[in-house]
């Protein structure tokens, strides 16, 4: 028989592609109910297996010693991490094996009601809801692979893993780093639920996309969309438009909005070799690196309150170059 009353209601996301760096935001977080968490190779074992689908067990022996601090994981987690083709081989070539999990705890009554599992159920759904939103910030803020392998929900109650939503996981381990500088400022700006403008929406909703997709030039393209939904303003001069607006709101000097110009028109150019079958010149990761991280400040730039594509124009005129 569960007993009535308030229970204590875990929330996680397993955060891949990125480093113990996040942990400098944790202060921030806090304030917003959130934080991120180290779990070493033991602790993975002891409390969070089922991650990998690996049933808790406290009696089972951990004897396999993996990294430099020879922390001990048990056979069933061994075999499990092998077979996890993407964060498994990782983990086991670390040198100091662990996770990233992002946490939420809360509170929920139990009632003795047919409809309790509901409360559950919107916890789970609100907690996926503002992990995304603290997600794209971070993405919005410096260019890296990071994401969640998957979201899951673990109650007082039943001590196992109930509600869970697998994402895509794809891309390199530990590209997201932060410095002590980064983690300052980011800390400084980060809210518990991002908001974007009519202006914004279908950028940062291609912007997200990206990062589920694995082919290169296909990521190019869905980026070049970003630039065309923020800047375009109809059929001609369509590459000059972009060009123009992006090197005005990057640029300082007339110098640096010529160089950019010329840098952004050429990656536009580019991508009309992709969509209409000519030969593409130029390496495809370096520049969709390049131009994802002018994506991003064009979005940062353009996501404030009540801007439309007539006042960015105007706003850009100003400047004068």
């Amino acid at each position: 028989m569960i007993d009535k009353g308030e229970h204590i209601i875990e929330s996680y996301a397993h955060v891949l592609n990125a480093d113990r760096s996040v942990l400098k935001l944790n202060p921030a977080l806090e304030k917003l109910g959130y934080r991120f968490r180290w779990i070493d190779a033991a602790e993975f074992d002891m409390n969070f297996s089922e991650i990998l689908n690996v049933p808790k067990n406290n009696d089972r022996p951990r004897n396999n010693m993996i990294g430099r601090e020879f922390k001990g994981i048990s056979e069933d987690l061994r075999r499990a991490l092998v077979h996890s083709q993407t964060f498994g081989q990782m983990f086991m070539h670390m040198e100091y094996p662990g996770l990233i999990l992002l946490q939420k705890t809360d509170t929920y009554k139990i009632t003795g009601d047919f409809d309790d599992f509901i409360a559950e159920d919107a916890s789970f759904r609100k907690f996926h809801t503002e992990a995304n939103d603290l997600l794209l910030q971070l993405r919005l803020y410096k260019i890296g692979e990071i994401r969640y392998s998957q979201l899951f929900q673990i109650t007082s109650v039943s001590r196992q893993i109930t509600s869970r939503k697998h994402e895509i996981a794809i891309g390199s381990f530990g590209d997201f780093r932060l410095t002590d500088e980064e983690a300052t400022e980011l800390s400084g700006i980060l809210y518990a639920k991002y908001e974007y403008n009519s202006l914004t929406e279908l950028a940062i909703k291609n912007f997200t996309v990206v990062y589920d997709i694995p082919d290169g030039h296909i990521r190019f393209i869905t980026l070049m969309t970003c630039m065309e939904s923020l800047f375009n303003l109809g059929k001609d001069q369509i590459a000059h438009t972009i060009a123009r607006h992006l090197a005005l709101i990057i640029a300082e000097t007339k110098e640096q909005f010529q160089k950019n110009y010329t840098v952004i028109k050429k990656l536009y150019n580019k991508r009309n070799a992709i969509v209409h079958g000519g030969e593409y010149k130029g390496d495809i990761i370096q520049d969709y690196l390049d131009l994802s991280d002018k994506v991003r400040k064009a979005i940062n730039y353009c996501n404030r309150p009540v801007l439309t594509k007539e006042k960015v124009f105007e706003e850009l005129n100003a400047k004068g170059f």
